[in-house]
């Protein structure tokens, strides 16, 4: 973390210029924070920047889907050679300290939750219109929100940093308490969700949104079983009637339809546009794999199975998930990544309702069933599913059939408690309960070399 730390100042302000859209990953120059942050034009560059980080390979743009997805059960990575068999070790459960995915992700994030705190340590000294000021600060205390939250599923207890990290201090830094972490995240959420705005041009799309932060706030209390507040925040999501299913699941991930109506928040790519544009998620050479069990858990009538099937894109021998298909350009596609999107709100909360008291009618069913109709599946009744744990156990196997590959699979599994006899029953390959979070990576153990203030997790020593 302190050589990290170090190089933090070089790295703050390769923000974001703003031109053909929001997202333009072209650094516009590396400028001390002193030089840089003087009107309300340089804090909507900087904000760019904490938009950008998000869709970095180290994030959303690559690695995320190895951490998040890989871990699961969803596919089988049958290459034990390429990237020096790290993803593969990932898939199997054979991972190390050493995995460079586990370096790429904190240095990744952490790099965000840094151009956030500068920009939110700055931002107060801009002379600037007061409403758009604190839009701003919403926006990013949303995106450093999200950065913890990922931060926390992946390794539990990590350093917790609200302001711009001193390299004279950074000797000091510790692995705060998980409980710590999560009021954080909800405080940023909550602010986030008071002072964005409910629209923005149609030249800004992608930017938060009230019902995403309120959205991911639901996911965070669901998380630690907050029940009651997570009901509360995501009916305002439902209520609100900004957000709906499309009649057609393929139409959400169609790249002539980016961010509709269904997508809550979204991570936004440009095919064609120099360091906007990504590789194909989920594919390498064939040797990776939809796994058979996903394939056999839906009904043949399920509209969504084929969005799951391996398809290849034009002009490329990758097999990969068809939801995620593009033409490429220059070999590299352009699809927007779903962070949140309304079926996982309504998914959300008719797993709290019903965690709350099953109940034979009244809004759990109908969310349930408002998504398996939408994938052409029949409405279940009181009848099919007569208890807590019936009910409960649909909507788990409708998180697994309506998300998979969107970087929920793998938490799903270990926030339920579920991870260990479903890895089992499905990869036929044990887990052991120390890998349900990962090691630290091993550059940052020898650089803090602290075991009482930053210690290993158990089971990687």
């Amino acid at each position: 973390m302190k050589k990290y730390i170090f190089c933090l100042p070089l790295l703050v302000l390769t923000f974001i210029s703003c031109k053909k859209e929001f997202l333009d990953l072209n650094p516009v120059s590396v400028i001390a924070p002193g030089q840089f942050f003087k009107t309300a034009g340089d804090a909507v560059t900087a904000v760019n920047g904490c938009y950008a980080s998000l869709a970095l390979g180290s994030q959303y743009g690559s690695t995320f889907q190895t951490l998040m997805e890989a871990r699961a059960d969803n596919f089988t990575d049958q290459d034990p050679s390429s990237n020096s068999g790290q993803n593969y070790q990932i898939n199997r459960y054979s991972d190390n300290p050493g995995n460079t995915n586990f370096y790429n992700a904190w240095v990744g994030i952490y790099n965000g939750i840094f151009r956030c705190n500068t920009l939110l340590a700055a931002i107060d000294g801009i002379n600037m219109d007061d409403a758009l000021k604190n839009r701003i600060k919403g926006e990013a205390r949303f995106i450093r929100a999200l950065d913890y939250f990922n931060l926390v599923r992946l390794w539990g207890a990590v350093p917790l940093l609200t302001i711009p990290a001193d390299p004279v201090n950074a000797v000091n830094l510790k692995r705060d308490d998980v409980a710590g972490i999560y009021k954080q995240i909800e405080e940023d959420l909550v602010f986030a969700s008071a002072n964005l705005p409910d629209k923005y041009a149609s030249t800004e799309l992608g930017r938060a949104t009230p019902g995403a932060a309120k959205g991911l706030l639901g996911k965070v209390y669901l998380y630690q079983k907050k029940y009651s507040a997570a009901q509360t925040v995501l009916q305002q999501v439902v209520d609100s009637k900004v957000f709906t299913l499309l009649p057609n699941a393929a139409d959400v991930f169609s790249t002539t339809n980016k961010y509709n109506t269904e997508i809550v928040f979204a991570i936004r790519y440009a095919k064609g546009v120099a360091n906007q544009d990504h590789g194909f998620w989920y594919a390498n050479s064939q040797t990776i794999t939809v796994d058979t069990t996903l394939m056999k858990a839906y009904d043949a009538n399920d509209l969504r199975r084929p969005l799951a099937e391996s398809a290849k894109p034009v002009g490329n021998a990758n097999m990969m998930p068809r939801k995620f298909l593009d033409d490429p350009i220059n070999g590299n596609a352009g699809n927007d990544f779903p962070v949140l999107r309304f079926a996982d709100i309504l998914l959300m909360q008719a797993e709290v309702l019903n965690e709350q008291g099953y109940s034979a009618g009244g809004n759990a069913f109908t969310y349930l069933n408002q998504v398996r109709t939408r994938a052409g599946l029949p409405a279940l009744q009181a009848a099919d599913l007569p208890d807590q744990a019936s009910f409960r156990n649909e909507v788990y196997k409708q998180r697994r059939l309506e998300l998979p590959f969107e970087c929920d699979r793998w938490f799903d599994l270990v926030r339920t408690n579920r991870a260990i006899s479903e890895i089992l029953a499905n990869k036929k390959v044990t887990l052991p309960a120390f890998r349900l979070i990962y090691p630290i990576p091993q550059q940052e153990i020898d650089i803090m070399n602290n075991r009482t203030t930053f210690p290993q997790n158990p089971g990687y020593e």
